[in-house]
């Protein structure tokens, strides 16, 4: 299925009680107006940095210029969960039970993956040659020329993506238990081409919920929560080793990594499992091995997307959100 993506311009209203889009810039965070209807989770730049993709509930995909948004037709109303770009500028976005579409020559196009999961991350390698997407119920693809390759190896949900930046090889997160209560895995390797995610190290009773590589590959970090007592855990990958990173603010639950491709300096977002009534969200920075807060608001913390030149960072905030259904 074809839809050719017609630009609707969005009326430009105030902010939806549920929804906040935040623009970062050397320390400084400024609101941009959306459309009080339009439900964003996610948002993603071009490689080239020319312009970002957004895309939410319902369907939602909207085009971002830097200052405003613009709605494209939708073929589908499948909440939409994340999106990524790849070398040739042509974006994939996945979402609920299965939904997949391809972003390309400004058409939108329904993708057919052969899953009924609800896919929560998608991540091109480096390249471009391989789209990664993960999701519920140990849901991994492998999407290469248009063909689909099931991974095997996981039964939790599956949560988060990052590419190394120099290999063809890529860590996951996932969540602590699986199914019937099972322990698995709460970082997976996978190497490109692989049939199967390979199962790295389980971190006890910790769901990791985010995870990417620091911008000269050295090291990745991996954040979520401790699932008995709801501590934030921040953890640093290095060659297999896993080390602790104290957080010394109580009651946060971070979410996800972005690190600006400037240096080794990197946002860590947070969200809550609860309802929208109980806990908020807070943007962290993390440099140096140190972790300090430089916001809080009332949203959970879904998607930071650092323009490619790494200077300013757009960061999108929901009340809905929960931490395992971000």
């Amino acid at each position: 299925m074809l839809v050719h993506a017609d630009w609707v311009w969005a009326t430009v209203r105030s902010l939806a009680p549920s929804a906040i889009v935040l623009r970062y810039h050397r320390d400084r965070f400024e609101r941009i107006a959306t459309d009080p209807e339009d439900n964003i989770r996610w948002i993603a730049w071009r490689r080239d940095g020319r312009s970002a993709l957004a895309v939410g509930n319902r369907g939602l995909v909207l085009g971002f210029d830097g200052q405003k948004f613009r709605k494209f037709n939708s073929p589908t109303r499948e909440n939409l969960r994340c999106a990524s770009y790849n070398p040739m500028n042509e974006a994939m976005i996945v979402g609920n039970r299965g939904a997949v579409l391809l972003f390309k020559n400004g058409n939108l196009e329904v993708v057919g993956v052969g899953t009924e999961a609800n896919l929560r991350r998608v991540a091109w390698s480096p390249d471009g040659s391989t789209a990664l997407l993960v999701g519920n119920d140990g849901a991994a693809l492998g999407w290469k020329v248009g063909k689909t390759q099931e991974l095997a190896g996981a039964l939790n949900n599956l949560r988060s993506v990052s590419w190394h930046h120099q290999g063809r090889n890529a860590l996951v997160s996932g969540n602590y238990f699986g199914t019937s209560m099972v322990p698995c895995p709460t970082l997976y390797g996978y190497e490109e081409g692989a049939k199967e995610l390979k199962p790295l190290i389980t971190i006890e009773k910790t769901d990791i919920i985010g995870v990417e590589w620091n911008p000269d590959g050295s090291y990745a970090l991996a954040v979520g929560y401790e699932v008995v007592w709801h501590e934030p855990r921040v953890f640093r990958w290095t060659n297999g080793e896993l080390e602790n990173i104290p957080v010394t603010e109580p009651s946060l639950y971070p979410t996800l990594v972005a690190w600006d491709p400037r240096n080794n300096r990197a946002l860590i977002g947070t969200g809550s499992p609860f309802p929208r009534s109980r806990g908020q969200g807070a943007i962290l920075n993390f440099e140096e091995g140190h972790i300090r807060k430089l916001y809080s608001c009332p949203h959970r913390i879904t998607c930071m997307a650092w323009h490619p030149k790494g200077d300013v960072a757009i960061i999108i905030g929901n009340t809905n959100a929960r931490t395992f259904t971000t």
